[in-house]
């Protein structure tokens, strides 16, 4: 049975992780209730690196929550979200961060934060009102010509608050909104398309304002996904911040790709990025599984340069037929499947119409020009092409 379309753009939320013996993600209802309210497929991310492609390839948008207030943030939850945010934006990935969230931008954004603050402790303005932020609590000042300004339709606005740590106002970032004592409140980054962070918390819908910043984000998201979903390989690439590269040169003899009737044959193909080799090494040795994956994509990326060379454009392709996958590997690495996921995933993406295929991934102990994989592809071109 086929299965549903997601309704609304997906979002991904990256949660709380507690530091304890049997550690746990949390996150609060309101903020998937707050997305699905606006529009949005909210789905929760769990803090794993090695899935951090996969997750990045297929989302509309990415909201980074909160933290519990005045604790510490897991190691393992400020690895990842920091790759998570870069990724998105250098995709364009629409991005919001809430409280912590807001703070861990800026902090890629060449910001730091002041934890502890003992601004926000004082009386003037109040941001630690309450153990749960579901009554306004002070108010801000908006930055005329921001986003924000534009989605609120105003110059003040009130709203929650519950954070112990506040982010400098230095960075690649303008700041959109203060609180009285000059508290950074809400921030916008430079040239990177929706990237938005405010210090409240919106999720719990409390004003008009909290339910614009959704749906405008939201609504940025959903239109990231129309345009991914119309625009071809070449705009589903663009929107991952990847390129098709040209074909390579094969270097011996024998040609990058054969067409017999309607299948075309890529020879194997090494990850060369700018026409260069990647990486060298083998995986379980000295090559990641996160670095394994990425020579696989690039990999892919080159086969695909192969199959559209032959084929005259990859809007030609039907289908495919199978993807062969090999890993150099150490003799007790067994997670051959895991790296070649990498382009597999990648396929997915680029054909969501299209991508199913065959696939084997086989362990070796070398490979040509000493890179950890190599990548060969068989698709299926349409009738009369």
């Amino acid at each position: 049975m086929k299965a549903a379309a997601i309704q609304g753009p997906l979002i991904l939320i990256s949660p709380d992780l507690t530091d304890s013996a049997e550690p746990e993600y949390a996150v609060r209802a309101n903020y998937a209730e707050a997305i699905a309210e606006a529009g949005g497929a909210p789905l929760i991310l769990p803090c794993e690196i090695a899935f951090l492609e996969t997750a990045l390839a297929v989302a509309d948008g990415i909201l980074i929550a909160g933290a519990n207030p005045g604790a510490d943030v897991t190691d393992k939850r400020t690895e990842f979200e920091k790759a998570l945010v870069q990724g998105a934006l250098a995709r364009q990935i629409p991005l919001l961060g809430i409280c912590h969230g807001m703070q861990l931008i800026g902090e890629h954004l060449g910001g730091h934060v002041v934890r502890d603050d003992p601004a926000l402790l004082a009386e003037v303005t109040p941001h630690i009102p309450q153990a749960v932020p579901n009554a306004v609590a002070h108010e801000i000042l908006i930055e005329p010509g921001s986003h924000l300004a534009r989605l609120s339709e105003a110059t003040r606005a009130d709203v929650n608050s519950l954070h112990r740590h506040a982010l400098a106002d230095t960075g690649r970032f303008r700041v959109a909104a203060r609180a009285p004592d000059g508290v950074v409140e809400a921030i916008e980054a430079h040239g990177q398309g929706f990237c938005m962070g405010v210090q409240w918390h919106p999720e719990y819908r409390l004003t008009e304002l909290d339910r614009r910043i959704l749906a405008g984000f939201v609504g940025e998201c959903s239109a990231r996904a129309r345009t991914v979903a119309r625009g071809g390989v070449a705009s589903r690439l663009a929107a991952l911040g990847l390129a098709l590269p040209d074909a390579p040169v094969p270097p011996g003899a024998f040609v990058g790709a054969v067409r017999h009737g309607n299948v075309v044959t890529v020879s194997g193909q090494v990850p060369l990025k700018d026409g260069t080799v990647m990486t060298t090494g083998r995986l379980g040795q000295d090559v990641s599984l996160e670095e394994g994956q990425d020579c696989a994509r690039y990999a892919l990326l080159n086969a695909l340069a192969q199959l559209g060379k032959v084929a005259g454009g990859l809007e030609r392709v039907a289908g495919f037929v199978r993807l062969a996958g090999y890993v150099a590997a150490a003799p007790d690495f067994t997670r051959h499947g895991a790296v070649i996921d990498g382009a597999s995933e990648l396929l997915r993406t680029l054909f969501p119409e299209n991508w199913a295929h065959a696939r084997v991934a086989l362990g070796v102990s070398s490979l040509p020009r000493g890179v950890p994989v190599e990548i060969e592809l068989s698709a299926v071109l349409k009738e009369g092409e």
